[in-house]
């Protein structure tokens, strides 16, 4: 086990776990080479397998150990190949540059599911047991909520790319929950506007009723209100809901000039099902998404084009200015992305973070880390780079990193004080049209 006093507050159970979960590891990974290896990668999804580091515990001290708490499957299981690439081109380019404390960051890749499968808990006490000193993820809100206190409460950081729910603004996290996606209290004031400018003045709105739906749902409403706009009817769905011809006879009903669909993979369903009552984009209805289904929704569908003339909005970065590590991120994921990029870029982000703050600290333990985040994003020299940072750093500045997703500015609570987000349309394919893509900065 790494020799830091703070590691030695986790839990028996997570001390007790290291060597079944060695084991378990070096049953479950390809073998790699008898160097030093860049990546280790434990229950990965089928991708470009990266060289295996199957080294114990205890040989950790003094390195940077990342986990990753990704969808690999469930719900939001689009979204897993972009983050998953940004991971491990992170800790790529990290390592190329000369690693972290005179060694290379080592990475561990571990599932977060959704919220109708176990599978995030038991992903957290492994990536625990393997000493890890920040877990990337979980890319939904409920899911994070669900370990946010058994990784914190280890004294680990935890780091999300793709959470939006407002409610980690001000979560009791001991300083160590941090997040490159900006709060839904911004998309819902993009998506806001977005809607009152088409000239809507009745949107009714369909939400999963969890941390994320209901945070960006509320926050709609209450811009969209602000605006002058009604919005009725407003309808939750529980997480695992199936049929919504209910709910979506009770849109038909109304009949608002909008209908704003939050929610993830189980939005397809909805969709066809508002298109087979007459309410469905190509109808008379405007219908907007957002970024837990605008990005992949259209090929969930065994016809897409009856989503055709669908937006929606998505915190993203202007994906032409950043069309050379986009092209890297398809070369990190076997079969590429297929496109979808959502996330890949913060993700990457936020382990560059994590690295750049371990350096200014001298450290590799979490605490002393996460001290260090908020201030590499902000202030000082700007740097866009991990060789770059890090060549402020050892000329005794102080960096500012603008990442692939940033520049991102921390606020005191561990988030971005604005973002840019994209606004998708999709124009009869599987995929939003790139032509018609808009973006707009929020915040700040």
């Amino acid at each position: 086990m790494k020799g830091r006093n703070i590691k030695m507050r986790r839990t028996g159970l997570h001390v007790k776990m290291a060597a079944i979960v060695s084991v378990i590891a070096l049953v479950g990974t390809a073998c790699g080479d008898d160097e030093e290896a860049a990546v280790a990668t434990t229950q990965a999804p089928t991708t470009t397998q990266a060289p295996v580091d199957e080294t114990p515990s205890d040989g950790m001290e003094g390195r940077l150990v990342i986990g990753t708490l990704l969808p690999v499957t469930g719900d939001l299981a689009f979204l897993g190949p972009p983050e998953v690439a940004g991971a491990r081109l992170a800790v790529e380019d990290i390592n190329a540059a000369g690693g972290v404390l005179g060694a290379d960051v080592v990475l561990h890749e571990g599932d977060s599911g959704d919220t109708n499968q176990d599978i995030a808990n038991p992903e957290v006490d492994r990536l625990l047991a393997l000493e890890v000193d920040a877990i990337i993820g979980a890319a939904s809100s409920a899911v994070s909520k669900l370990v946010i206190d058994k990784i914190t409460g280890s004294n680990v950081i935890h780091f999300s790319p793709a959470n939006t729910s407002p409610d980690f603004t001000t979560y009791d996290d001991n300083g160590l929950y941090f997040r490159t996606a900006p709060s839904d209290l911004l998309q819902g004031k993009v998506l806001a506007d977005l809607v009152a400018s088409e000239g809507n003045e009745i949107a009714g709105v369909i939400f999963r009723q969890e941390s994320y739906g209901q945070g960006l749902a509320d926050s709609f409403r209450e811009n969209f209100e602000s605006l002058g706009g009604a919005v009725d009817p407003f309808i939750a769905y529980a997480p695992g809901t199936d049929n919504f011809d209910a709910e979506v006879d009770q849109l038909a009903g109304v009949n608002p000039d909008a209908i704003v669909v939050i929610g993830f993979q189980e939005s397809a369903t909805i969709l066809v099902t508002m298109h087979e009552r007459g309410i469905g984009p190509t109808s008379a209805s405007n219908v907007y998404g957002v970024d837990g289904n605008i990005a992949g929704i259209g090929v969930e569908l065994s016809d897409p084009s009856i989503i055709t003339g669908m937006r929606g909005t998505e915190p993203s970065v202007n994906l032409s200015s950043i069309a050379d590590f986009t092209s890297r991120l398809d070369g990190a994921y076997e079969g590429g992305l297929q496109e979808i990029y959502s996330y890949g870029a913060e993700t990457y982000d936020a382990i560059i973070i994590v690295a750049l703050a371990a350096l200014v600290a001298q450290s590799d333990d979490p605490v002393r880390i996460a001290a260090e985040i908020n201030d590499v994003t902000r202030g000082g020299t700007k740097c866009t780079s991990f060789a770059d940072c890090r060549d402020v750093i050892e000329g005794g500045g102080d960096p500012d990193y603008d990442g692939a997703g940033g520049p991102y500015e921390f606020v005191d609570a561990g988030e971005p004080a604005a973002a840019s987000f994209r606004i998708a349309t999709y124009s009869g394919g599987e995929k939003p049209d790139a032509a018609l893509d808009e973006y707009v900065f929020a915040g700040g």
